[in-house]
């Protein structure tokens, strides 16, 4: 028997559905070529995406575990897959309540302007925010407690020297989305060109 399964009575009962205040609270695992994408609900609401181990397989994506009920949870899983499969996709998911402060969510936003196939620096983006260069750092740490990768496409923020430095999941993991994007690495490392202004 998995660990994702305990007996309740003569059935099983996969563990994710827990209850919390009376509403439904479970996960459900998207398996793409670099590993598997957990997509956490509470209700029928997003409140964190978790990338799991970097895992390259040649592999079809695919859904394993529950399926959300809700008209949302299921567009946005047909989202992350047509993602993964190279088609356009786009997201319109609202970072959860009370998570972060206003900057922090100040900053995700902008992240989330930075388009697909696109990257910026930590600097780059510290400037946007109308914050001196200085803040990149500061911009950098908020950037890396993002609850919602991907949706919020932190993957394409990089250091100021092209490094991929900086992504919860793992450089790897950075490394790989951005490709997928078609950006352009050398040596694992994309061109920043001097922040302007």
């Amino acid at each position: 028997m998995s660990d994702d399964r305990e007996i309740r009575g003569t059935f099983y009962r996969p563990k994710v559905y827990d209850q919390v205040n009376n509403t439904l609270t479970a996960s459900t695992d998207v398996v793409t070529q670099f590993g598997t994408v957990r997509i956490c609900w509470h209700d029928d609401t997003v409140i964190n995406i978790v990338l799991g181990p970097f895992d390259p397989e040649e592999r079809r994506v695919t859904v394993r575990r529950f399926m959300p009920p809700h008209p949302e949870g299921q567009a946005l899983i047909a989202q992350f897959m047509r993602y993964f499969i190279g088609k356009p996709s786009s997201f319109d998911v609202p970072l959860p309540e009370d998570v972060g402060t206003d900057f922090h969510r100040l900053v995700w936003a902008a992240v989330r302007e930075v388009p697909q196939g696109s990257y910026e620096s930590y600097g780059q983006l510290a400037l946007r925010l109308g914050l001196p260069m200085g803040r990149a750092r500061n911009v950098g740490n908020i950037v890396a407690q993002n609850p919602l990768p991907i949706i919020y496409p932190c993957h394409r923020i990089v250091a100021s020297t092209g490094a991929l430095t900086g992504y919860s999941a793992g450089p790897h993991w950075k490394k790989a989305l951005l490709l997928h994007e078609g950006v352009t690495l050398h040596n694992d490392r994309v061109q920043v060109d001097p922040p302007t202004g």
